[in-house]
């Protein structure tokens, strides 16, 4: 069953959803870059913002993107142009602001298949956004079940890029050998496919409680991190074979409540956004340990992916 926390009219016991993101690991002395979230909705039926926060202190630095019709953002990831790339999920767009002073700058990719949600009960479309070695933008889309290949400098399609083995992708990120991994939301898996050609090379990660994936990182330490929507943690396997490791963020620890995006901040910390509670938590990325609540919850609603600035 499709379906997802993306406005307030979704019903989290359902289905929840997705992300690209890239990993930025260093040491605990290293000082991090702002941090900005999606939200999906604002007083809970506002269109959505994308919101920066300190990267060190979770003070909020106000709205960062909020223009260009976008609505329902999702995904966020920056380019190698220094850019913010957001997924607009209930009209079909991957908008592109500013990646300095979050100034839109037009509309990167128009007409994506989606379904509003007048039409399915809730928004179905373009959710997770990752560039891949080759420069190029993909695209996770879960009313379609695929992941689409953009020209990273045009946003002309180049087609289909992932056609099969997909149930509700959510979150996509290149990992370390260059291969593209994407979360099936329904099937509680993480799928692994050739990086160059889009073939499928089988299920990744699974199992061990992995229950609605959705954003996923290569930590500092080479392992995937996956957030894991419907059993409020988050899993840890193997970055080489996708063994289970263990429970990195365990069910609730910090008041967890379906997490949606993560990713670790150069000061080594791993930063999850709590969907279900409307905020941002941190804990160490050694250990997994609750730290504190990094970003509390305020008028912006339903967190979805986050990521740091460059």
């Amino acid at each position: 069953m499709k379906g997802y926390w993306r406005c307030g009219f979704y019903v989290f016991s359902c289905v929840g959803l997705l992300f690209s993101l890239i990993s930025c690991g260093g040491d605990n002395n290293s000082t991090n870059t702002d941090l900005l979230v999606a939200f999906i909705s604002d007083d809970r039926d506002g269109p959505g913002s994308v919101q920066r926060y300190d990267g060190n202190t979770g003070a909020s630095l106000g709205t960062f993107a909020s223009g260009g019709a976008l609505s329902g953002p999702t995904g966020l990831v920056f380019g190698s142009d220094g850019n913010l790339y957001v997924t607009s999920i209930d009209n079909g767009k991957v908008l592109r602001y500013n990646g300095t002073t979050g100034a839109f700058l037009g509309t990167f990719v128009d007409n994506i298949p989606h379904c509003d949600a007048s039409t399915c009960g809730f928004a179905l479309g373009p959710l997770g956004l990752a560039f891949g070695p080759d420069g190029n933008l993909y695209v996770s889309n879960d009313f379609t079940n695929t992941v689409t290949r953009y020209n990273g400098t045009t946003g002309a399609s180049l087609g289909i890029f992932v056609s099969a083995g997909l149930d509700v992708p959510t979150g996509l990120v290149f990992g370390p050998d260059g291969n593209l991994y994407v979360s099936s939301f329904n099937s509680s898996s993480v799928e692994r496919y050739n990086g160059r050609t889009g073939a499928a090379m089988g299920t990744f990660a699974a199992g061990a409680g992995l229950d609605g994936p959705e954003q996923l990182a290569f930590g500092p330490d080479g392992n995937l991190y996956v957030s894991s929507f419907n059993s409020n943690s988050v899993l840890r396997y193997s970055g080489t074979k996708g063994g289970f490791q263990r429970a990195f963020v365990t069910a609730g620890s910090g008041g967890l409540n379906a997490p949606t995006g993560l990713a670790f901040g150069r000061d080594g910390n791993l930063y999850v956004s709590s969907n279900g509670s409307d905020e941002v938590l941190r804990y160490d990325g050694d250990t997994g340990a609750f730290k504190n609540i990094f970003v509390p919850a305020g008028r912006q609603q339903f967190p979805a992916f986050l990521t740091f600035a460059p």
